[in-house]
Order: structure tokens, then C-alpha cells, then sequence
């Protein structure tokens, strides 16, 4: 039918690599754009052509609103970051779309309402705009002051794609008197009572979630996510899912990176038999499960993580009953076979 690129967590900054919190694995910030590179290079010689490509979410690392040039004070390193990465991606055949999730790292850089006027914004880009505009995407209305980064549309006939704001309601990027902040605070507080909130000390189980570097959906969100999947079963779609946060919390071990409030989602896909796929970043490492109503969850391999020599990427090939991972460097092939 049509396929799309997939990669996750670039993390880039030009910063000498780091290991990451756990000392498990090294986090290769300047080797992030390298896999970038060679992605773009791969899905410009590939014999299918690619629809869109997605990224998942944390284009850049979060260090890069750290970083200060004594000799020029007013230098943005976030801004230079995001204009690297960005330029790697304009190299991708013209008029090829990338849609951006929004990640924590994003919010690291970024105010939410930076972020809404950026290109990271589908509807700020000409070439996704464009590509929205003859595929039934479009801007969701809402009465927040900044335009909502959820959205979704119809990439071929038979399917519909959303895209989730993870971070919807959080305490990242957010001015401490909004709306936003103030729900965000309050559900992360109830859980968890360390000064710093990017610690899960003293938290057990699923409640490590509520860390700084999560967040949640909204209830205005959830509305416009049951409607919209209303409208895909009514015209006999399959539905798949993007977010940077994961949703399922068996697609990975420790219960830190999940959604806030993940069961209000499931709460909501569950209601729909036309859910086939919930595709994610966000954990830096695989994880996979089918849940009980037969709903795939997958989480990308990060770039930022992958070894020197290798890369973390894929091609995904959506047919009629299934979705073919064709994975590149660490990622491995996989097909999800549709269950309805």
C-alpha cells in the first residue's frame, strides 16, 4: 500500500559523548546526526518511495540549553542544534514530509509556545502542511493558547495515523502560573515527594512513572481521540498510533517511562476494534507486547544510543493485514500482523 520512515530520540548536540543515567549504555550525541545522515541517505536510495517519514519525538538533546559561548553570550545552542538536525532532514527527496512528535527533550529547549511556532508544527511546514491538506489532516480546534500538537490523517484510504501529544499536560516548557503547569504539578506531586521530580526515589512500580520527564494526555485530548477514532471505525479504517511517551506498560521493565496517565488511553483504544498499532519512542531501548484486545506496541530503538558502527532506524511497509519493520542497524525486522 505505502510506506514510511520511522526513527526516534536523535538526542544531537555537539557534546563529547556521555553514558546514560544508568551507566548501562553511551549516549553518542555528534554520532546521532551521523545516523541521521545515512537514515536520509538509505530512504533516498530505496526502491520504494517513501510517503512521510516520522520522527518520534527528542530531535535534540536537552544539554544543548546548557551549553554557553563566553565569547557570545546571546548564542542559541538549542536553536543551532534543532537548524542541524532540521537540515539533515531537507535532504530527503523534495516535498517529502517528516512529522515531528514532541518529546521531553523538545521541552528541555523550548516553551510549548516556541515549539507551537516552530517547523516541528506540522501545520508550520510547508511540505507536511501540504501533505495534510490532501490526506484529511486537519488542525485540531481547541481553546488552549497554544495550537495543539495532536492530530491525525488518512494516508491511504483504508488507514488512519494519530498523533498524540504526550506531553499535553506537564511541568516542561511550561510558564509556573499556566494551566498546564498547575495540573501537571498536581498529579506529579500526589506520587512523588522528592525535591528533585526527575528522581523516581522512593516510588515503586508503576508509580515511577510520575517523574518530570513524563507527562499526560488531557481530557480535551481523550474527547477528540475517541471521536476521531469513532469516525475511522465508521468508514472501516485501521488506526495507528504515535507518541513519544508508551502507553502499555509492559513494553518495558521498570515502569519509569510510561504515560502518566496511560490508562485513560487504553481506556479509549480499547473501546475500538480498529486500533491495530501504537508505535512509541521515548524508553531508548525495544519493547514489544500485544495487548489483550490485540493491539501491537512497539518501541523504537533510540539513535542516540546506537553503537559507532551501527544505527537505529526503519523503513515500515503498511499492507493490508500487517506492518513489515524493516530495520536498520539495531532494529530488527519484524512484521505485526493485524489481529482484526
Amino acid at each position: 500500500m505505502f510506506s514510511f520512515g520511522l526513527l526516534t530520540d536523535i538526542q544531537y548536540a555537539d557534546i563529547n559523548d556521555k553514558q546514560n543515567y544508568s551507566k548501562t549504555k553511551w549516549r553518542r550525541y555528534r554520532n546521532a546526526l551521523v545516523c541521521l545522515q545515512e537514515a536520509v541517505a538509505q530512504w533516498k536510495e530505496a526502491k520504494c518511495s517513501l510517503a512521510f517519514v516520522v520522527q518520534l519525538g527528542d530531535i535534540i538533546d536537552g544539554y544543548n540549553s546548557h551549553l554557553v559561548d563566553v565569547s557570545d553570550n546571546m548564542r542559541n545552542f538549542s536553536k543551532e542544534a534543532l537548524d542541524t538536525v532540521l537540515n539533515a532532514f531537507s535532504t530527503l527527496p523534495h516535498g517529502t514530509p517528516v512529522f515531528h512528535n514532541i518529546g521531553n527533550h523538545e521541552l528541555y529547549n523550548f516553551s510549548r509556545e516556541e515549539l507551537s511556532r516552530s517547523v516541528l508544527h506540522p501545520f508550520n511546514s510547508r511540505s507536511s502542511a501540504s501533505y495534510l491538506s490532501l490526506h484529511q489532516g486537519h488542525p485540531v480546534i481547541s481553546k488552549k493558547e497554544t495550537k495543539p500538537f495532536y492530530f491525525s490523517f488518512t494516508p491511504h484510504p483504508k488507514f488512519c495515523f494519530v498523533y498524540l501529544d504526550s506531553y499535553d499536560i506537564s511541568i516542561l516548557g511550561e510558564d509556573e502560573s499556566g494551566h498546564r503547569y498547575k495540573q501537571g504539578i498536581k498529579m506529579i506531586r500526589k506520587y512523588n515527594k522528592n525535591e528533585d521530580l526527575q528522581s523516581p526515589d522512593g516510588l515503586c512500580g508503576l508509580e515511577r512513572r510520575f517523574v518530570r520527564f513524563n507527562g499526560a494526555i488531557s481530557r480535551e485530548q481523550l474527547l477528540w481521540l475517541q471521536s476521531t477514532l469513532e469516525k475511522a471505525e465508521e468508514q472501516g479504517q485501521k488506526v495507528v498510533i504515535f507518541s513519544h511517551v508508551p502507553i502499555y506498560p509492559k513494553t518495558e521493565d521498570d515502569g519509569m517511562t510510561v504515560l502518566w496517565n496511560y490508562e485513560d488511553v487504553l481506556e479509549v483504544l480499547w473501546q475500538f476494534r480498529c486500533v491495530v498499532a501504537c508505535f512509541h519512542g521515548h524508553t531508548h531501548e525495544y519493547g514489544y507486547e500485544v495487548d489483550e484486545k490485540g493491539i501491537h506496541h512497539y518501541v523504537f530503538d533510540a539513535v542516540i544510543e546506537a553503537p559507532l558502527d551501527s544505527n537505529a532506524f526503519a523503513t515500515l511497509h503498511v499492507k493490508d493485514d500487517s506492518i513489515v519493520i524493516e530495520g536498520f542497524g539495531i532494529v530488527e525486522n519484524q512484521v505485526l500482523t493485524f489481529s482484526q
